[in-house]
């Protein structure tokens, strides 16, 4: 696929992103790598409702920004750190979905042991330390934090995916939101009634997990 059409591609994810309710008009940010070993992620100052591929800017693995009439997103570095350690993922989405995110600054945890879709794609997301949006050490923090896992929640800030597709990354964190509801609900209801160990165990075999 060339870089124009995963820079397309990267633009339809984000308009779906903001269209489900999964972001703000300026929050979050979508990247994927190209056939080239470039990466391909959305710029900043942009409606993330409207945005195309000329929205969508390629910055090298080292750094380099290849489109430099674009403000490349503030999140560039904690993408770029997730890829130069993580070769088999291929996309990230960040994002702020308002249940998701309520539980970065919660004193609680989503619950993905819920239903089995939730576990076998999510798996047991981090948490994450806060550090600064943007900086240095929100990139290196994120990057040791997520060597193994899918999905981080980013205390006081938000969330973030990997997959190795951009339906993969895109999927859990609308997943991750969804059990984050649901974790909602059942307080509410009053009770819960989650996958048990040898339940939890079968689920981690069939997605090649052990």
């Amino acid at each position: 696929m060339t870089s124009l059409a995963k820079r397309t591609q990267v633009a339809e994810y984000m308009r779906r992103l903001y269209a489900r309710g999964l972001t703000t008009a300026s929050g979050g940010n979508i990247s994927c790598r190209t056939s080239a070993g470039n990466v391909a992620i959305t710029a900043s100052k942009l409606d993330k409702a409207v945005i195309d591929a000329d929205g969508v800017g390629l910055v090298t693995l080292a750094g380099v920004n290849l489109t430099p009439e674009l403000t490349l997103s503030i999140e560039t570095g904690m993408h770029l750190a997730i890829y130069a350690q993580r070769p088999e993922v291929k996309a990230i989405v960040h994002a702020h979905p308002v249940f998701a995110s309520a539980f970065s600054a919660a004193q609680a945890s989503i619950n993905t042991r819920l239903t089995a879709e939730a576990y076998a794609i999510i798996g047991d997301p981090v948490v994450i330390p806060y550090a600064l949006m943007g900086s240095p050490d929100l990139a290196k923090q994120v990057a040791a934090d997520l060597t193994t896992a899918s999905c981080g929640i980013l205390e006081n800030h938000g969330v973030i995916a990997l997959g190795v597709s951009l339906l993969e990354a895109f999927d859990r964190i609308e997943l991750l939101e969804n059990a984050a509801r649901q974790t909602v609900i059942l307080a509410q209801l009053g009770g819960r009634r989650e996958l048990s160990p040898e339940q939890l165990r079968q689920l981690d075999i069939f997605m090649g997990r052990t």
